[in-house]
């Protein structure tokens, strides 16, 4: 760890010296933000700038609601998904600027029910690699917990971590998690006896006057200023159910649950921009953006002028042509964001919309950075768009390919039954007329036909299309022959990590 510590210190003193931004006008960034929307089919979208310290641009554009319309301004409502994880990161470092905490304290001396599959592990786990994604676990290990509708309360995932897998060694590599952030949530309440969304909302969202953004999203169910999901489903864009719902608090609420007004987050990334005051001291401000997990730079990264990444504390780290960036993407089926800082240019984007499409706001982070730093764009919103679109079909052609033979070793009355994963709980698979139907009792969106593929595997066909996580589901047998149980994995490359059915091991009950 020490050796990834000095070569980032070393890469941090090699940098360029920040280059002089130019002014941006609003107009300028209307075009950028409109043609981004026309291009990507984004329905309603929210953009902000900071320039030299000051909110220089504030708008929002289209509609909230493809089905009720409503116009989308800076006070709308947008749900910020992992967004949320700076808010939860930036929580913890008030308690550690009130001396309450410290980012080297162990989570079991909070959280004793805290317990992961290594018992080494699990005694030097602190506070600090809740918030850094190099826990040793897969890439959104553990996701089915919350995403996409399985709302697992904070204890009860404590509870589960243990069966979680690693495939790395503890503190080496970077994989993203959203359960560790999660855990951080429950921090707040063991140390200061106040619920998460309370304390957020006493400590952060009033001193800043951010009174438009909340994680207690129950108080927004008779506000009509709220954006809604939608999603482009082939060629169609539509609006989709919101699957983390506002008329309770999400289990998943430290991690992607917060919901944020386009004004609100300008507000916060000025606290940022202004190292952490009036919410703490600076130096504890600065941890948060120490890299404390290196992750890897690309050829890629590197043509497109990105030297060094890494991940601190609740915030991805890395340059943009000699200039530091500090920044975190958020998504949702529908409901995507993005911001993004320059501290040393005392500069940020905050970007919200509501459609999945992360090339849409990419395109217009891009586009006003681009313009401010007088560096050339590499791509059109249009050549960007047109590849993804070549890509999508391509691979839609080989899923609508891919069938099997329909003879199943066994009969399907043999492999229906009730089954359970020590994660997701109960699945039952039952015989519906001449089929076999799959139904999660923790996830009620994850159902669907099992449509025979080869031997024992079928593929789920999941009953609601803008999951796009068809997955393959693999039935085991015993020493008799007999289905002992099942296990799954993604079809697809393009599907979503949260849907980490790659971790599930149900037994047949």
């Amino acid at each position: 760890m020490m050796k990834h510590l000095l070569k980032t210190v070393s890469v941090l003193c090699l940098m360029a010296t920040p280059t002089w931004a130019k002014n941006i006008t609003p107009s300028e960034i209307d075009k950028i933000v409109e043609n981004a929307m026309d291009v990507f089919h984004v329905p309603g979208a929210a953009v902000g700038v900071i320039q030299d310290g000051k909110i220089i641009h504030s708008k929002g554009y289209g509609t909230r609601s493809l089905e009720s319309g409503g116009d989308v301004d800076d006070d709308t409502y947008f749900g910020i998904a992992s967004n949320s994880k700076g808010f939860t990161a930036t929580a913890l470092a008030i308690l550690v600027s009130d001396g309450k905490i410290k980012w080297t304290d162990r989570v079991k001396d909070h959280l004793p029910e805290f317990e992961l599959s290594d018992p080494w592990v699990t005694d030097h786990f602190t506070i600090a690699d809740l918030l850094s994604h190099a826990t040793g676990l897969p890439l959104g290990s553990g996701d089915l917990m919350w995403w996409p509708d399985g709302n697992y309360p904070p204890e009860e995932i404590i509870r589960k971590m243990k069966y979680l897998k690693p495939n790395r060694d503890f503190r080496t590599t970077y994989a993203y998690n959203n359960m560790p952030f999660i855990i951080a949530g429950a921090i707040i309440p063991a140390v200061t006896g106040k619920s998460y969304e309370d304390f957020l909302n006493e400590r952060i969202f009033t001193p800043l006057g951010m009174d438009r953004c909340t994680a207690n999203t129950p108080m927004m169910a008779n506000d009509e200023n709220i954006a809604e999901p939608h999603i482009r489903l082939d060629t169609t864009l539509k609006q989709v159910k919101r699957y983390l719902t506002i008329d309770e608090v999400a289990g998943s609420m430290a991690a992607a649950g917060i919901q944020c007004s386009l004004d609100d987050l300008l507000k916060w990334e000025q606290m940022h921009l202004n190292n952490g005051a009036p919410l703490m001291d600076k130096e504890t401000h600065a941890t948060l953006w120490q890299i404390n997990t290196p992750m890897t730079v690309s050829e890629n990264n590197i043509k497109n002028g990105t030297k060094f990444r890494g991940y601190g504390l609740g915030y991805n780290i890395s340059d943009y042509h000699g200039n530091r960036v500090v920044g975190h993407g958020g998504a949702l089926i529908g409901m995507y964001s993005n911001l993004t800082m320059l501290p040393e240019m005392d500069f940020a984007i905050a970007i919200v919309t509501n459609q999945q499409s992360g090339a849409a706001y990419n395109t217009i982070k891009n586009e006003i950075l681009n313009a401010v730093l007088e560096i050339k764009n590499t791509k059109t919103a249009a050549e960007t768009f047109k590849a993804q679109e070549a890509s999508r079909i391509k691979e839609k052609k080989r899923l609508a390919e891919l069938t099997g033979n329909g003879r199943p070793h066994l009969t399907l009355t043999e492999y229906a039954g009730r089954y359970h994963d020590k994660i997701w709980d109960g699945i039952e698979i039952s015989l519906n007329g001449d089929a076999l139907y799959f139904k999660s009792d923790r996830s009620p969106t994850i159902r669907g036909k099992l449509e025979h593929f080869e031997e024992n595997t079928f593929i789920a066909r999941w009953d609601h299309r803008d999951h796009e996580a068809d997955s393959y589901v693999m039935f085991n047998t015993n020493d008799n022959g007999e289905i002992s149980g099942f296990t799954m994995k993604w079809i697809s490359n393009r599907t979503d990590f949260s849907y980490d059915f790659n971790t599930v091991d149900a037994i047949k009950q």
